[in-house]
């Protein structure tokens, strides 16, 4: 059983604490935070030790995993503090704000033979995950790109994690430009190179405290698949990825929790005998399919409000954490592999140091 703790009692550590409730292998022990009456509260309802400093937890407990959801610009000292005290750390979203950083992680995690893991939890995704199935079946032949849309109705400049976030570049927007970025890796594959990364930023707020509040990201990777990956603040949202196959196109729908299919095209290289009567086919299906999804999830949703439980389609986190305790124990790769975490570190830089403009 690991003894695990959280450092950091932001918003998002209330889904590693349902995460670690939910996972055979891992306890909730104990909670850090520089707010002692934050963390006196939360220790309270959660049923374990609070403390505001890390020398203090590793003193008085013993601890073998921690979760880092502190503030990105202090997950390195916070993870290789941790690290060298002899704990696992899972590491939120950014891993580190910078490459230096990075590099200095790992290499704290190979000199302690410790596990250092990011969270890149919206892979799990259900809907995802059908449609790279797909992909990855060769059902519909070879791939050929990959089509990241994230679009957020928030604003850089309106924090909903904590003030911290007005420090970064883009603001609360910056925050997030990693969940499109790690989507892309893991749907496309890693670019071949940096030299096939091109990024570009934009700025709509005409705010001189705001670096940017979108980003434009593309690159080709060595199997020749071209990923584009679109994220912009201040729009209706949405999250959709598609693929672009030789023999079809899928498109994982995240609001709408669906996987629409397109095996044929209706333009004037259409392979069927009636192009737009087979494709409005297919928009029905997608459409059915769509219904069956909602329904699905209400009739969840009710059932867990019976039995007294929760719910919720949103609920990502418990498979990296479920993924990661089977790694820390032998028996399984992990939820985020390091290529992955590398490749995520250096387009996030990339977009913050505005490389490529």
């Amino acid at each position: 059983m690991l003894q695990t703790a959280i450092v950091g009692l932001g918003n998002v550590a209330t889904w590693h604490r349902r995460g670690i409730e939910r996972t055979p292998g891992a306890r909730l022990t104990a909670v850090v935070d520089v707010d002692e009456f934050v963390a006196r509260e939360r220790a309270a309802e959660w049923d374990v030790s609070s403390y505001t400093d890390l020398e203090d937890l590793f003193a008085e407990e013993s601890v073998d995993w921690v979760h880092v959801c502190t503030p990105v610009a202090t997950h390195a000292d916070v993870a290789i503090q941790c690290l060298r005290a002899g704990a696992h750390v899972l590491v939120e979203k950014p891993v580190t704000a910078t490459r230096e950083e990075f590099e200095s992680l790992v290499e704290t995690a190979d000199e302690t033979g410790l596990r250092a893991t990011v969270v890149h939890n919206q892979v799990f995704y259900a809907p995802f995950q059908r449609a790279r199935e797909l992909i990855t079946s060769r059902r519909f032949g070879r791939l050929h790109g990959v089509s990241v849309r994230w679009l957020e109705n928030n604003d850089p400049r309106e924090p909903g994690r904590g003030d911290w976030v007005l420090d970064l570049p883009g603001g609360e927007f910056g925050e997030g430009i990693v969940h499109p970025v790690y989507v892309g890796l893991r749907s496309a594959g890693y670019p071949a190179s940096e030299d096939a990364v091109n990024v570009k930023r934009v700025d709509t707020t005409g705010d001189p405290t705001v670096e940017y509040d979108g980003i434009a990201v593309s690159y080709r990777t060595d199997s020749d698949v071209t990923c584009t990956i679109q994220h912009h603040s201040n729009v209706r949202g949405s999250r959709q990825v598609e693929f672009f196959a030789a023999e079809g196109r899928v498109v994982a729908d995240i609001p709408t929790q669906t996987v629409q299919v397109y095996p044929e095209g209706y333009g004037p290289n259409a392979t069927v005998e009636r192009p737009m009567l087979n494709a409005a086919y297919w928009t029905a299906r997608n459409a059915a399919s769509a219904a069956r999804s909602v329904a699905l999830v209400h009739a969840r949703r009710a059932l867990a409000d019976l039995r007294g439980g929760e719910f919720t389609v949103h609920d990502t986190h418990t498979p990296v954490i479920r993924r990661e305790v089977n790694a820390i124990e032998g028996k399984g790769p992990g939820p985020t592999p390091h290529e992955e975490a590398d490749w995520a570190n250096r387009i996030y830089t990339m977009v913050n140091e505005g490389v490529g403009e």
